[in-house]
Formats: C-alpha cells, sequence, structure tokens
C-alpha cells in the first residue's frame, strides 16, 4: 500500500531538536490499530533504535490522513536518524499492510531546545462560519485556534507547521451570537506550547448555509445584464431571502421576499436578465431566480475582481472576496467557481482558470 510521506520533521531535515516531540507521517487513509512490536522506528547509522509510539491524527493539509509518531525517548544529540516502518507493522483500515522500509531521515541539533515559540502579529476576523486568523512565530511550530464563549472552549487547527500563518477555518459548535475570547496557540517540534494574548470577539448568530458558489461578472452576453451570483442552499431546509442584501464593493441590492429549496440553487441577477440570450449558459430550470432592481451592486461587477457579500443583518453569510481578474480576453463568458461549496473565502478556494458558467448546476 506504498510508504506514508514524513510530514514533519521535513525530509533530510538538519537540527531538528534532540527532544523531539513527534514525527507526523501522512498515509494514503485511516489505519487499524496497530498490534504487537512497535510498528515504527528511528534508526542511527550506528545501529541503535529508538522506538515510536503511533499516536493521534492531527491535521495536515494535502490529502490522506495524518498520524503522529512519538518518540519513546530523547534522541541523541548530532545524529542522523532514518524513520523506518517494520514489516507487517501497520494496515491499512482495509486490512491491506503498509509497505515498509525507510520513509525518510533527518539530523538532530547539537543542544535540546528549551523555549516555547514567540507569538506576534496577531490579526483575526470572523465572518460566513469562518475564523481567518494571521500570526507569526519564531520558530516553526503547529498552530491551533483556541475559542472560549460561555462554558465552552474549544481547540481547532489550522494545518500544518510552519511559523508564518495565513489560515480559514470553520468556526467549531458553539453559542451562537454572544461575546467570547479567542487565541492562537502554537506548539514546536519539542512540545514546547504557547498561547497568545486572547482578543474579544462576537459570534456571529445563526445563519442559514447560504454559500456564494459562482460570479460571472464578464458575460458573453450584454454586460450588466447577464451578470449573475449562484447561491447554493447546504441546510437539509429551505431557506428565505427576505432580509438579506447581496453587496459589491461599492453599493448593495436588498433580496426579495424568495426561497431556496432545501439544496437547491438560486441565480441572483439584474433585473433586465434575460433568460436565454443566445451567447450565456441559459440558468437551469429548477434554479431559482431572484432578480434585482437596476444592475448587480453599485453598477455591475467589475471584471477586473472586487468582493461580493451576501449579509443578513449586518453579518456576512457567504462572500467571494474578488480574488480573480476576469478581464482578460480568454475570460469572456467565462466564470469563477468555488472548488468547495464548504471551503472558507479565500483565494485557494476559487478557481483561477477561465470555467464555463454552470448557472444552478
Amino acid at each position: 500500500m506504498g510508504l506514508p510521506e514524513i510530514v514533519d520533521p521535513p525530509l533530510n531535515a538538519r537540527l531538528i531538536p534532540p527532544n523531539l516531540a513527534k514525527v507526523v507521517l501522512r498515509f494514503l487513509g485511516p489505519l487499524q490499530a496497530p498490534t504487537g512490536s512497535a510498528p515504527l522506528k528511528l534508526r542511527s547509522p550506528d545501529g541503535s533504535e529508538v522506538g515510536l509510539a503511533l499516536g493521534e491524527t492531527v491535521a495536515c493539509s494535502g490529502g490522506g490522513t495524518c498520524y503522529s509518531a512519538i518518540p519513546s525517548t530523547v534522541l541523541a544529540p548530532g545524529t542522523l536518524y532514518s524513520v523506518t516502518v517494520e514489516p507487517d507493522g501497520l494496515r491499512m483500515e482495509n486490512g491491506t499492510p503498509v509497505s515498509a522500509g525507510e520513509v525518510g531521515s533527518f539530523t538532530t541539533a547539537d543542544t535540546l531546545d528549551e523555549y516555547a515559540p514567540l507569538i506576534a502579529g496577531l490579526e483575526l476576523s470572523l465572518s460566513e462560519g469562518c475564523a481567518f486568523v494571521r500570526f507569526i512565530t519564531d520558530e516553526a511550530a503547529w498552530p491551533e485556534l483556541v475559542i472560549a464563549a460561555g462554558d465552552q472552549v474549544t481547540v481547532t487547527g489550522l494545518g500544518d507547521i510552519r511559523s508564518k500563518f495565513d489560515a480559514a477555518a470553520h468556526l467549531p459548535p458553539l453559542p451562537a451570537d454572544v461575546d467570547g475570547t479567542a487565541s492562537v496557540r502554537a506548539t514546536d517540534r519539542a512540545g514546547h506550547r504557547a498561547d497568545s494574548v486572547g482578543v474579544s470577539i462576537h459570534l456571529p448568530p445563526k445563519c442559514p448555509r447560504l454559500v456564494i458558489t459562482e460570479v460571472l461578472g464578464n458575460p458573453a452576453g450584454t454586460e450588466g445584464t447577464q451578470e449573475f451570483v449562484e447561491l447554493h442552499n447546504l441546510d437539509p431546509e429551505p431557506v428565505l431571502l427576505a432580509g438579506m442584501t447581496i453587496e459589491d464593493k461599492t453599493g448593495s441590492d436588498v433580496l426579495p421576499d424568495v426561497t431556496v429549496p432545501a439544496s437547491g440553487f438560486a441565480l441572483v441577477v439584474p433585473e433586465a436578465f434575460v433568460l436565454d440570450d443566445g451567447k450565456d449558459p441559459p440558468p437551469r430550470e429548477s434554479a431559482v431566480l431572484v432578480r434585482v432592481s437596476g444592475k448587480l451592486g453599485a453598477d455591475g461587477l467589475a471584471n477586473a475582481g472586487e468582493p461580493v457579500r451576501l449579509v443578513k443583518a449586518g453579518y456576512v453569510v457567504s462572500q467571494y472576496g474578488g480574488w480573480v481578474n476576469t478581464s482578460a480576453t480568454a475570460w469572456n463568458g467565462r466564470s469563477v467557481h468555488r472548488i468547495s461549496p464548504d471551503s472558507c473565502d479565500q483565494p485557494s478556494a476559487w478557481s483561477t482558470a477561465p470555467q464555463a458558467p454552470t448557472p444552478g448546476w
């Protein structure tokens, strides 16, 4: 089933602290609980071995399932170690054995790491049910977001180990429309943990899972008339648009009293939108057409890219950050798509190459 991949320490890395708290390995998917002798080892050139106990799953990007592997003792300083998988030691969830062999290597530093990371430059904002976090640390660390509200405290992983963080994460289940505090936590390779100073936040009220999934700002048909913003209702119940607005950088439109069915789509379009103009794909028949007065936003959607937000009672339900410039000829009649309807709004969440519009699909 192939060898795992080392997520941390990086392949052939140098100067990893001898008091390394864990090795992080990525497998193709979940594992069975290992039994018998230690299935993972650290080996040095002199033949000495250190066992690695497979631990809990940890957050990591790039697919697969990542696990921590805990060294059984402090490692020797200034020593090259290779990570190896023992024969018949690990099996995938379906029973297939993981291949045995060497995964990668790293070299320990001459001294122990005795200090926790320093955290600086924290910026945090909440919108569309997501937390957007920026900060830096003075050494590589695993990042986590800590939110306290009422009598609840939640800890959410923010991805892989690094020292510069610009991450987004879905808010965990928490009380709605209440004050709370948020901080970030950084844990270095030696297991030292630091927490930032907490910042005051107000958790948003409960909002429908109505997501902006596609934006056509440069139609093949009439500019300002054939533009659309696609909404996808991810809730298992219908959602009423009354009380919501659709906004661009400088203007907004009040949405009419229209219902989007459970798991259905709606298209917010200008008043003069033509269902089938012969140039742009017509909307799917089941899509709800939501016409607004005049053009979208202040004067239509800017081809160069501008933010588009769905807002209810002052809170952003969903948004597109205007990340893509669609003014080039190649973008004429092409739209920007959210890659996954459940992703937080950031550049990586949106397609960057021209794609055919799929209104209501």
